[in-house]
């Protein structure tokens, strides 16, 4: 007996401190140049360091056993390379990194249980990496995101603008902050604005289609990941960090942001600090009055890791201030205050050889506060708070499967004061069960879940719209199979069903909304739309060329939208829109093509369409964005980059009985990058120039078209160096 306690001490503490040390080199394959400030990190233990001005690393103390080398730098594919520590022994090794001129899949997490690649994914899925936003960075979100197949921008001041995801917006697009719901106010109406600066933002992934099976609730048309990284991803040996400066000409605004991390043990901090400040927006034919805004935000976050187990806090603030172009006097236009503050806890624990192979629990806080400022006063106070538990439990593989037992908790509280207030104060419960599975079979691969979601809607009396407690009870489901022909092809088909329960907004609604310039009248006796959608996918990826076709058929029955009921309210000499639901059918198509031309000299060629329609009756949906293709030839080198774009979008004819027609147009782009090392330090600067000609023109989606225009041409600076 004793000697069994002694060889189990033995052999604890001779696995405890058996170590060794990782040195190495990252450079440019084609070059063989050095690349500083590049980060590195060991994957399953979540170490890392960045390379010195030689391009030179050194991870000491490893732990014996396998590891993932990742290495990341700006312009170049990402790496990842197996590697064996031995205990007192160094291992040296040499990554070579590939210039990026192809946009080649990264790793997914959003709607996965894994990490996976787009190509392993049976849903559609859109990746803004930090290439793609250094071309796209803009004031809001959804402009950010709108030049992505199947996603458009619904316009409304440069500050204001919701995103679009094949034809369906507001509550029906989940925006999600690094995996929660972002819980501000941005998607109850078009006048709100998405209370995140995209200067912000590491990265975006985005679902085209229903994604309730793992967001549950109003992920019917889509989710949006908005990945921060405010909790640490990794524990970094030195201080690490990067300095982002943005200028545009549209609205002379200028931004800036930065972010610091730096590891001790296995503690890691991270720290982040941003401001932007933009005046009125510029149109061919002047300015458009009230479009300025200003925004700060903040965030801190701590972590800890070790092999088996992670933990993490953060906070993060947002504070902003805005207007929305209205045709009312300048003195009468409306301002908007806004404050969210979010908390964060996550923690993940690992188990090996055991049946539960690990769990995940995350936790958030989200207070948002929201005051609408007519002449100098409040005459709108919305407060949100929203509370939400994640936890998912997944089991090691059984047979051919792996899979995921989840379970969710959502409260938010809704309150409202002032004498624009226009719908009741309410309380939302929901609480959601999810069980996912993955079946490998060769090539092909099965992917399906199932989810029940029970919400409950309790609200106060308010106007002539009686208390009210509605109760939902709602299965979503998903089944796809991913089948890969060898390497370069793979077909993906799936059905996904979805759900979303009535706004307040849409249930209780009763009074002018000067932000939409109507008077609303919701309706308590509305039903949760449900979604069910058929998709077709078909992705090919070679050395030189890409492609990416879906094509989709979306049943939404109860489908709710305000109908113009052609009545004046006689206080407010609005008109008077009632909400009321149909069944509705939406089918389209999404394509991006990318190719290799010659050497560093590629296209691309992006194309989508939708068409929404009552299927009671022959009448199109409101809002539905026309046919939409954007070509571009781009030359890129590890050092440098340029590319000339066109977007044509067709007029739109396909018009709701209440609509008018929107003529199509035409505009070019224009971007530049350079990369230029300097003493250690990797920077990159980027000249975007937007409707080069000042064409003026108006979009379907608009919700300003019949009084202002787009903005004209756009000339924006974005310097981003890393340290």
């Amino acid at each position: 007996m004793r000697w069994s306690i002694f060889v189990f001490i033995f052999a604890f503490y001779s696995t405890l401190f058996s170590q060794g040390t990782i040195k190495g080199k990252v450079v440019d394959k084609s070059t063989g140049e050095p690349l500083p400030s590049a980060d590195v990190h060991l994957v399953e233990i979540k170490r890392g360091t960045i390379t010195k001005t030689d391009g030179t690393f050194v991870i000491q103390n490893v732990p014996t056993g396998n590891y993932t080398i990742e290495v990341s730098y700006v312009g170049y594919k990402k790496s990842r390379k197996k590697v064996e520590v031995k205990d007192g022994l160094t291992l040296d090794v040499e990554i070579e990194l590939e210039q990026t001129v192809l946009s080649l899949p990264d790793v997914v997490v959003t709607g996965t249980m894994y990490e996976r690649s787009p190509f392993e994914i049976h849903q559609p899925i859109a990746i803004l990496d930090e290439d793609k936003l250094g071309l796209r960075l803009s004031e809001n979100l959804a402009k950010t995101l709108s030049y992505e197949p199947g996603i458009n921008l619904e316009y409304n001041g440069s500050a204001v603008g919701r995103p679009v995801i094949r034809g369906l917006s507001g509550t029906r697009i989940l925006i999600l902050d690094n995996g929660s719901r972002i819980g501000d106010a941005s998607d109850l109406t078009p006048d709100h604005a998405v209370s995140f600066d995209p200067a912000s933002v590491e990265r975006v992934e985005i679902i085209r289609g229903p994604a309730s099976l793992f967001y549950g609730v109003n992920a019917l048309g889509g989710a949006i990941n908005v990945i921060s990284n405010d909790i640490p991803r990794a524990v970094h040996d030195k201080l690490r960090g990067s300095l982002r400066l943005t200028g545009e000409s549209v609205n002379s605004g200028l931004a800036g942001v930065g972010f610091f991390d730096y590891g001790f043990k296995n503690f890691a901090l991270r720290g982040e600090f941003g401001y932007r400040q933009n005046n009125n927006v510029k149109i061919p034919s002047g300015e458009l009055e009230n479009t300025n805004s200003k925004n700060l935000n903040s965030s801190f976050g701590v972590a800890y890791y070790t092999k088996s187990f992670s933990s993490g806090f953060a906070f993060r603030n947002y504070t902003g201030d805005y207007g929305i172009p209205t045709r009312s006097d300048h003195e009468d236009m409306p301002r908007f205050k806004i404050r969210r503050d979010k908390y964060e806890f996550k923690t993940d624990l690992k188990f090996e050889d055991k049946i539960i192979q690990g769990t995940e629990l995350h936790l958030n806080q989200t207070n948002y506060d929201h005051r609408e400022i007519e002449g100098g006063e409040t005459a709108t106070h919305i407060k949100i708070k929203t509370t939400n538990a994640d936890i998912k439990l997944k089991h090691s593989r059984i047979g051919k499967f792996d899979g995921m037992l989840g379970a969710n908790f959502l409260y938010q509280s809704y309150s409202t004061i002032g004498e624009e207030k226009f719908f009741a104060d309410a309380n939302l419960y929901l609480t959601s069960l999810v069980l996912y599975e993955e079946i490998g079979l060769g090539n092909l691969t099965l992917q399906t879940g199932l989810r029940f979601d029970y919400a409950r809607v309790r609200s106060k009396e308010f106007e002539s719209i009686q208390a009210q407690d509605k109760k939902f009870g709602v299965f979503s489901s998903s089944a796809g199979v991913v089948y890969k022909f060898n390497d370069p092809v793979s077909v993906s088909l799936s059905f996904a069903r979805g759900f979303r329960v009535p706004s307040l907004q849409e249930l209780f609604a009763y009074g002018p909304h000067l932000g939409t310039q109507s008077f609303e009248i919701g309706n308590p006796d509305l039903k949760p739309e449900t979604s069910n959608e058929l998709d077709l996918s078909l992705k090919l990826l070679t050395e030189r060329s890409t492609a990416d076709i879906s094509l989709f058929l979306n049943y939404v029955n109860d489908f709710i939208y305000p109908f113009n009921t052609g009545e004046i309210d006689t206080g407010s000499n609005l008109p008077i829109y009632a909400y009321r639901s149909a069944n509705a059918i939406l089918r389209g198509f999404e394509a991006k093509f990318e190719t290799q031309l010659f050497k560093n000299l590629n296209a691309s060629l992006l194309l989508d369409y939708v068409e929404g329609k009552q299927r009671d009756v022959n009448e199109y949906l409101p809002f539905i964005p026309p046919f939409r293709s954007i070509a571009s030839v781009e030359y890129r080198t590890s050092k440098f980059n340029f590319g000339v774009e066109v977007k044509a979008v067709s007029s739109q004819n396909k018009i709701a009985p209440t609509e008018t027609h929107t003529p199509g147009y035409v505009i070019f782009n224009l971007h530049l990058g350079l990369r230029l090392p300097m003493k250690g330090l990797a920077q990159e600067i980027n000249l975007n120039v937007e409707n080069l000609t000042n064409r003026r023109y108006y979009d379907h989606l608009s919700r300003i078209k019949d009084f202002a225009p787009m903005p004209g041409r756009n000339i924006s600076v974005i310097y981003h160096i890393f340290f």
